[in-house]
């Protein structure tokens, strides 16, 4: 039978076969080598999930501890009460305060409303929701205010319980995360703008 072969091609044959065995040990040890490569990518995939869930774990302590002796009626007290626009009322009362000021309505009604509720920042409670460590309120601003620039950043100050330029915030701040948060450039008193001011808040309280 092999007598017909011709010689090239018979050796050809013994080459191919003397390379068989290789090639199947090739072929088992790169068999292997795929599953362990498998393997090790799961287990990396595994452990980066187990490392992010104790981060996650220990960020959730460190905030809960930073929040968990948080003033219930911080709004009330911190926010509800700052004096808005002060400069101008300032310059106001000096007018007014003056013997020589000629009666003018427009400056008194303008004084008593700066005073007064009006523009105060007041915040409504709205829908709550409760989870298994912490439950969350929004608060929105009932009616919209007028504000300058220093006014913006003392009740940034307050609301991300950090000193923001000259402002510092009050103790005890709960996390407050702001929703919404709208300022229209209104009116220009004396070089110093006034802006009417809204927002939206979510207090986020830990139990």
């Amino acid at each position: 039978m092999f007598n017909n072969i011709p010689m090239k091609r018979l050796l050809t044959y013994v080459m191919i076969l003397g390379l068989l065995p290789i090639i199947l040990v090739f072929s088992y040890f790169w068999t292997k080598a795929n599953k362990y490569t498998e393997i090790q990518d799961s287990f990396l995939v595994l452990a980066d999930k187990a490392l992010s869930k104790e981060k996650k774990h220990a960020l959730n302590k460190i905030v809960h501890q930073t929040y968990r002796e948080a003033d219930h009626f911080y709004i009330d007290k911190h926010l509800e009460t700052l004096d808005l626009l002060e400069s101008e009322q300032e310059t106001l009362q000096k007018i007014l305060a003056k013997p020589s000021f000629t009666e003018d309505e427009s400056t008194k009604k303008r004084l008593e409303y700066l005073q007064s509720s009006s523009n105060k920042l007041s915040f409504a409670e709205g829908v709550v929701q409760s989870y298994p460590f912490f439950q969350e309120t929004a608060e929105s601003l009932v009616h919209p205010v007028e504000v300058n620039a220093e006014d913006i950043q003392k009740i940034l100050a307050h609301i991300e319980g950090k000193e923001i330029g000259l402002f510092k915030c009050a103790p005890k701040c709960p996390q407050l995360i702001i929703t919404d948060f709208k300022i229209e450039r209104k009116a220009s008193q004396d070089k110093n703008e006034i802006f009417q001011l809204t927002m939206k808040l979510l207090k986020r309280e830990y139990l």
